[in-house]
C-alpha cells in the first residue's frame, strides 16, 4: 500500500521541520513549499492526498492559495487544514467558506494533529470509493476515469510520458439480456471484470466505462504493448464458457476493443478516448 502524501505550504523552517518528523513518524511523505503563488503547478505535479496550509506566507496568503486550487478541477477537492497563528474568528470563517476541511491554531498538540488529519483522509477515502467504484463489478467507475485521464493526459504533455487506453466492449450483450435476462448479463459483467484484473497489469486502471464498456489505461505503454496485452486478454476469454446457473447452458462471450496512445498531436485528454472508442466499432464491425 502506497503512502499518504502531504503537501506543506509554510516558510518558517524550524516549524516545517517539526512538522516533517511528526509526519515522516506515522508514515506519511512529506513535501514541502514556502510559496503560495505558485501551489496550483506545485499540487499538480505531486497531487498529495493532504495539504497543510499557512494563512501567512512570504508572496501571498493562504486564503488566496486556497482559491487557486478551488479553481482547478484536478485539485479542488484535496483536502487542506490551514495550520496557522491567526485565532480571529473572521480568519476562521474565511478558511471555512474557502472549502478548507479544518483550522488548527499554532501551537498545536501533535496527537491531536494526526487525529485530525487521520480523520479526515478516513473520510475521504471512503466517499471517494463510494463515487468512484462501479457498484456491480467492484472496477472503478467512469468519475475516477475522467479524473485519470486528467492526470495521465497532462503528465504526459508535460514530462513527455507514454500511455495508452483501450475501450473494450462486451459482444452480443443485448442478446443475453433478451434471452438468458439481466441477471445472467450481470454474471458476464463481473466475469469480465474478474478476468481483466487477472490479465492486465497491477498499474493499470480498469474501469466500466457504462453499460457493457470498458476502459483500460495503461502507463508507460504503447501502441504495440497495448495491443498485445489486449490480445492476451481476449484470448483469455475465447473458447471458455461460464456456468451461470445449473439450470441453464453455459455462457460464453467474445470482446472487440480499440486502441489508442498518447502522442504530442493531442490538444486535449477527450480526443484519445475517442480515438479508442472509433477503433473499437471498427473492430467491432469488422
Amino acid at each position: 500500500m502506497s503512502k499518504k502524501k502531504i503537501l506543506i505550504v509554510d516558510d518558517e523552517k524550524s516549524f516545517v521541520r517539526i512538522l516533517i518528523s511528526i509526519l515522516t513518524s506515522v508514515g506519511y511523505d512529506t513535501f514541502i513549499t514556502k510559496e503560495g503563488k505558485n501551489i496550483l503547478d506545485v499540487t499538480r505535479n505531486i497531487m498529495p492526498d493532504l495539504i497543510l496550509l499557512d494563512v501567512i506566507l512570504p508572496d501571498t496568503s493562504g486564503f488566496e492559495a486556497k482559491a487557486q486550487l478551488n479553481e482547478d478541477s484536478l485539485t479542488v477537492d484535496i483536502p487542506v487544514i490551514f495550520l496557522t497563528v491567526k485565532n480571529e474568528t473572521p480568519d476562521k470563517v474565511k478558511g471555512f467558506s474557502l472549502g478548507a476541511h479544518d483550522y488548527i491554531i499554532k501551537p498545536f498538540n501533535s496527537e491531536e494533529l494526526l487525529a485530525r488529519i487521520d480523520s479526515i483522509l478516513n473520510r475521504k477515502s471512503f466517499y471517494e470509493k463510494i463515487a468512484m467504484t462501479d457498484g456491480l463489478t467492484g472496477l472503478y467507475n467512469v468519475n475516477f476515469f475522467q479524473r485519470q485521464l486528467r492526470i495521465f493526459f497532462d503528465e504526459a504533455k508535460r514530462y513527455k510520458k507514454i500511455f495508452s487506453v483501450a475501450a473494450i466492449d462486451v459482444n452480443g450483450m443485448k442478446r443475453i439480456n433478451d434471452t438468458q435476462g439481466h441477471v445472467a448479463g450481470d454474471f458476464i459483467l463481473k466475469e469480465f471484470a474478474k478476468i481483466a484484473k487477472d490479465t492486465f497489469r497491477k498499474s493499470d486502471v480498469i474501469i466500466r466505462y457504462g453499460g457493457d464498456e470498458f476502459v483500460i489505461i495503461m502507463p508507460e505503454t504503447k501502441g504495440k504493448q497495448a495491443k498485445e496485452a489486449v490480445e492476451r486478454f481476449k484470448s483469455n476469454i475465447s473458447g471458455r464458457t461460464f456456468a451461470f446457473r445449473r439450470d441453464k447452458k453455459p455462457l460464453s462471450f467474445s470482446v472487440s476493443a480499440g486502441i489508442a496512445s498518447y502522442n504530442d498531436k493531442f490538444k486535449d485528454n477527450s480526443e484519445i478516448f475517442e480515438l479508442a472508442d472509433q477503433r473499437l466499432y471498427k473492430d467491432k464491425g469488422s
